[in-house]
C-alpha cells in the first residue's frame, strides 16, 4: 500500500515516501477469488517524482497495472504530458486522463504538491487525486499543516485523540497534544515527514500485518525558488 505525506509550511512543501512494494496474486477458481498475498516484495519502488515544472507527486495504492511496476507509466506520463510550462492545477486531471485511458483503470491515489499563479504572486498548491474514483480535491495551503495517504492507521493513533476504558466499561478521553503545525518551520517539515514514515515503518515492523511499508525513505523540498531531492535513494 505504501506511506506518503505532504508537509506544507511557509517557507514550501515537502513530500516524503517509502519505497516497498508488496504484490499480491489474484486469480479465481471454482466461484471462489483467491488471493495470494506478498509473491514479491522490493524495497526499490519510486514513489515520489519530479517534474518538469518543478512539482512533486507522490504515490500510493495499486501498484502495477498491465502486469507490469505502475512507476514506469507515471515516468512516461510526466516525460509525455507534463512540460516545464504545464500548471500545477492541471497535473491533477491530468494524472485522472491518463491513467483511465487503460483497460483496467488502477486503485491508485496521489498527492500533488507546487506553486502556481495565482493574480500574480507564486501559491502553494497541495492536491489529492484519487485515479480509481476519478476525482481530486485541492487542500487548503492558507493555515499550515500535512496530509497523507496509504497506510494511514499508525500515524493516525498517534494523532488523532483516543480514550481508555476504564472498570465500569467507559471510556476516559486521553488528555488532547495537537501538533502546532502553525509554528513549523522547514526543518521541523522535513523532520515530521521523516518521522511519519519511518514510524510508520517501525511500527508495522512489530505488529501482525503484512509490511507494506518499509525500506528506505525518499524526500523532496520544494519551495517558490527550486524543487531538489533532500534524500533519495538512486541506482547503484
Amino acid at each position: 500500500m505504501s506511506f506518503i505525506i505532504a508537509v506544507h509550511v511557509n517557507e514550501g512543501m515537502v513530500l516524503a515516501s517509502d519505497r516497498r512494494t508488496t504484490y499480491t496474486n489474484t486469480w479465481e477458481t471454482e466461484g471462489k477469488v483467491i488471493e495470494r498475498i506478498g509473491v514479491h516484495t522490493t524495497d526499490t519502488t519510486d514513489k515520489t517524482f519530479i517534474c518538469p515544472n518543478g512539482a512533486g507527486i507522490s504515490t500510493c495504492g495499486a501498484a502495477a497495472l498491465l502486469g507490469k511496476p505502475i512507476t514506469g507509466f507515471i515516468q512516461e506520463m510526466i516525460r509525455t504530458k507534463i512540460g516545464e510550462q504545464c500548471p500545477v492545477s492541471d497535473i491533477p486531471q491530468i494524472i485522472i486522463d491518463y491513467f483511465t485511458t487503460f483497460p483496467c483503470v488502477p486503485d491508485t491515489n496521489f498527492i500533488v504538491a507546487g506553486y502556481g499563479l495565482v493574480d500574480g504572486e507564486k501559491q502553494q498548491l497541495v492536491y489529492s487525486v484519487r485515479v480509481g474514483s476519478g476525482n481530486f480535491e485541492q487542500m487548503d495551503t492558507k493555515l499550515q499543516g500535512a496530509a497523507w495517504d496509504g497506510e494511514t492507521s499508525t500515524l493516525s493513533r498517534l494523532l488523532n485523540n483516543v480514550a481508555t476504558k476504564n472498570d465500569d466499561g467507559g471510556y476516559d478521553d486521553l488528555a488532547s497534544e495537537e501538533i502546532p503545525w502553525e509554528y513549523f518551520t522547514m526543518q521541523d517539515a522535513v523532520d515530521f515527514a521523516r518521522y511519519a514514515v519511518e514510524t510508520t515503518i517501525q511500527t508495522m515492523r512489530f505488529k501482525n500485518v503484512v509490511k507494506t511499508v518499509g525500506g528506505p525513505v525518499d524526500i523532496l523540498v520544494i519551495t517558490p525558488d527550486e524543487t531538489k531531492w533532500l534524500q533519495k535513494e538512486t541506482l547503484k
